[in-house]
């Protein structure tokens, strides 16, 4: 079957089992206390901020190489994967070291009175930076190889659906230690890292063919602005919850950290679908067939449009009521949800913006727009959450997030002649306001609002969407091929 038409939707399947085993894994940890979850949420912060640092930006200077690199009969491949991922778990290694030898100054700076046990977590997690490494790079082998299934099966349900089971074992034994939660999310890293080499080794990443060798030097002088760039972009992802805590205390982080899984919760899809089509986008572009390109890159946008625009409207109408899921005490992060929503609408209809920057070759401007992100990120957290608190990290937040994504897309537009911004992604967007907002301002910002927001909107949305999936291949693509007009239609 062709991988462009079941990566998509394989990778919003996946996309959903993680946002269900991330809420559980929030609201499980939730149970034991905000301070104890604003402990757990910045040590694992850290700890994924360090192992994706480590993966050196191998993982999209994969998926950009490998389509190349296979294109003949006999791929000689294990010389590139074998060095790289030996260079990745070795950095990770050292990584984990320094993580260990800092972790009590560390701890002390991010949590206060709370520091002996986000120095724990992060002494007892600094082992398993390397496997994440290790586990981040070759899922972008195996993409590059033309495969999603190890992503959304390793890095997409068995690995956050064993940590859940893990945590919700020691949760509701009472085992709520620091050291009982860093080992309960800390194993299932280790088995996906052992489930990753296996995957690409059945992929046929360390196949010694007799064909010439992928260019090591072109790889890594691709890789290296992304290693920055890819640090930088967890740390946009991961980083606010750490500096909560360390502005605002463990208390407001744990807070924090847990209202924003709703946000984390529509960027899953809107990242899967956006990797998904990072290959295919990447073979297209290889084969000069840039209106192929374009086509798959609005669809692409159209369809993130469809599916996230309804729910984050949704978050930013009722963020007070929504976020009292976890705990009635969580609805004062109520305004600082609303505001992320707004931010990832602007995220959604710039489409796959940075992944379309790597996929013509622009490591070094991803770098830029990143680190330009980043440092917006950090200013504004530093002056507003002081005195704002959780409104001012999602100020911040929501405004590097709009500036990463703008710039990207116009640097698309600018260098690839791609645009990802189409009409029926405009129709989609203007669909969703016209029927959820009106309602939304309505009714009462309570659970029956929300329900009779979410119901008249999917009354009046419906057609519309439904129309809208039909044209994208959704509908036809759940019966045998999935999606299978998302690179065809216009």
């Amino acid at each position: 079957m062709n991988a462009r038409r079941v990566a998509a939707p394989l990778a919003l399947l996946g996309a959903v089992v993680t946002t269900v085993a991330n809420f559980g894994l929030a609201l499980l940890v939730a149970r034991a206390g905000a301070e104890t979850a604003g402990v757990f949420f910045a040590a694992t912060a850290v700890i994924t901020i360090a192992g994706n640092t480590c993966s050196l930006g191998t993982m999209t200077a994969f998926v950009w190489s490998l389509p190349e690199a296979t294109q003949g009969s006999n791929p000689n491949l294990r010389r590139l994967v074998l060095s790289t991922a030996l260079a990745v778990t070795l950095v990770g290694a050292g990584a984990g070291l320094a993580l260990t030898a800092m972790a009590d100054p560390a701890g002390r700076a991010i949590a206060g009175s709370s520091g002996d046990d986000v120095a724990t977590m992060l002494r007892l997690l600094a082992v398993v930076v390397p496997f994440w490494a290790l586990t981040v790079s070759l899922l972008g082998a195996t993409r590059g190889l033309g495969s999603m299934t190890p992503t959304v099966v390793v890095n997409q349900v068995l690995r956050p659906l064993g940590q859940v089971g893990a945590v919700t074992v020691v949760v509701l034994a009472g085992w709520t230690s620091a050291q009982s939660l860093a080992l309960a999310w800390g194993v299932p890293v280790v088995l996906a890292a052992g489930a990753t080499v296996a995957a690409t080794a059945q992929l046929g990443g360390f196949a010694a063919g007799a064909d010439a060798a992928p260019s090591m030097r072109a790889f890594w002088r691709y890789a290296r602005p992304r290693a920055v760039s890819s640090a930088a972009q967890v740390a946009l992802e991961r980083l606010d919850v750490v500096i909560v805590s360390a502005l605002a205390g463990p208390a407001l982080a744990g807070i924090y950290g847990s209202i924003s899984r709703f946000v984390t919760a529509g960027n899953f899809a809107v990242f899967a679908i956006g990797q998904a089509t990072s290959g295919p986008l990447r073979r297209a572009l290889v084969d000069d067939d840039r209106a192929g390109a374009q086509r798959l890159l609005q669809n692409t946008t159209a369809f993130m449009v469809l599916i996230t625009w309804p729910y984050f409207l949704v978050l930013a109408l009722h963020g007070s009521t929504v976020a009292t899921v976890f705990d009635p005490s969580y609805a004062v992060g109520g305004s600082a949800l609303a505001i992320m929503a707004v931010a990832m609408l602007a995220n959604s209809f710039a489409g796959p913006a940075d992944l379309a920057l790597l996929m013509l070759g622009r490591s070094g401007m991803s770098l830029l727009v990143t680190v330009g992100a980043l440092a917006t990120d950090l200013v504004l957290a530093w002056l507003l959450v002081p005195r704002w608190g959780l409104v001012g990290a999602a100020i911040a937040w929501g405004a590097a997030v709009i500036i990463q994504n703008g710039a990207a897309a116009l640097l698309v537009h600018r260098i690839g002649d791609l645009r990802a911004q189409s009409t029926t992604a405009t129709v989609l967007g203007a669909a969703a306001v016209a029927a959820v907002v009106p309602v939304g301002l309505l009714a009462a910002d309570s659970w029956r609002g929300v329900a009779v927001t979410i119901a008249v909107g999917a009354l009046l949305l419906g057609p519309v969407a439904a129309g809208a999936a039909v044209r994208l291949g959704f509908f036809g693509a759940l019966l045998p091929a999935p999606l299978s007009r998302l690179a065809r239609t216009g």
